[in-house]
């Protein structure tokens, strides 16, 4: 069994609709972008980083490592780490939602600000619900059998795939809180979520990493046979579990870090509006105080009082 990608397979593409998909992803931002309101652009580097996702899922989905995640538990596991964290990232802080909303007439994009008010996608999108998703489903996916029956047939491993990238997209969408979300949450309390989750990344690892083999009927019935290699094949996607997911989370620390810088901004900006309109509504005395100038001050009255 070999745990390598032969450079043979580099140039072998295939046809899949989750890839399809991102192709139309693509292509609608872009239309969106060229019909949106004036004022109501998205920013460039946005921009960038929406087409990059939707690039990245396209040769995920369609690119030669596709026919290896069946075959490698390594490419499988990092298919997984990249539908879940990476991919689901660059496509929300592309703010598709603002995008589109932009591009809409105005009574639809009031339609869609009520369907985000709505009690439904209020309990979505709770900080527990989809951080708690993004937590349990890898676990159910990898110690279930849902993995190898994904990975025997291509329509569940479509939908499966197509799970992970939603869920990916709303934890981030709600974390990241650029795009209209039904609530928006303390950064500080996204802070706290991110270290949850790289703890919960780090157990996942150390578990796959430590523990027994996996799948070995389903690679015998492939004919990989070899022991060494399916265990070698496993601590690297352990790996991948592990540790990529917590270097992919680097980036999106920084963009939590500077959304709470913002949001300590906005703050302090209200707080000094408020304190500048309770001056401003507060009644001036410039009237000079009666009497001697000591018996003003409260600590020297009573001293020199007779």
């Amino acid at each position: 069994m070999s745990l390598t990608v032969p450079l043979s397979a580099w140039s072998d593409w295939t046809a899949d609709p989750i890839g399809v998909l991102a192709v139309a992803a693509s292509a609608g931002y872009l239309v969106a972008g060229w019909r949106r309101r004036r004022g109501d652009g998205v920013p460039v580097p946005r921009r960038i980083a929406f087409h990059l996702g939707c690039l990245g899922l396209f040769v995920l989905s369609c690119g030669p490592l596709t026919h290896y995640t069946t075959e490698l538990f390594w490419v499988r596991a990092l298919q997984i780490t990249v539908l879940l964290y990476l991919v689901p990232l660059a496509l929300a802080s592309g703010t598709p939602l603002t995008a589109i909303g932009a591009a809409l007439p105005a009574p639809a994009a009031l339609r869609g600000i009520a369907a985000l008010r709505s009690r439904p996608a209020h309990l979505l999108t709770h900080p527990a619900v989809a951080s708690g998703m993004l937590l349990a489903v890898p676990w159910i996916l990898i110690f279930t059998g849902w993995n190898v029956a994904a990975m025997r047939h291509g329509a569940l491993d479509a939908v499966t795939r197509l799970i992970l990238l939603m869920i990916g997209g709303l934890y981030f969408w709600t974390r990241i809180q650029a795009d209209p979300v039904p609530r928006r949450w303390p950064q500080g309390l996204s802070l706290l979520v991110t270290l949850v989750e790289s703890i919960g990344d780090g157990i996942l690892g150390v578990v796959v990493w430590l523990g027994p083999v996996l799948y070995t009927g389903y690679y015998a019935a492939l004919g990989f046979t070899d022991a060494d290699a399916l265990r070698t094949s496993q601590t690297i996607g352990a790996g991948m579990l592990w540790i990529l997911a917590d270097v992919i989370g680097v980036p999106f620390l920084m963009i939590l870090l500077v959304a709470l810088r913002r949001e300590d901004t906005a703050t302090q900006a209200r707080v000094d509006a408020a304190q500048d309109a309770a001056e401003a509504a507060a009644p001036v005395d410039d009237a000079p105080p009666a009497g001697l100038w000591w018996e003003q001050d409260p600590r020297l009255r009573d001293r020199f009082r007779g």
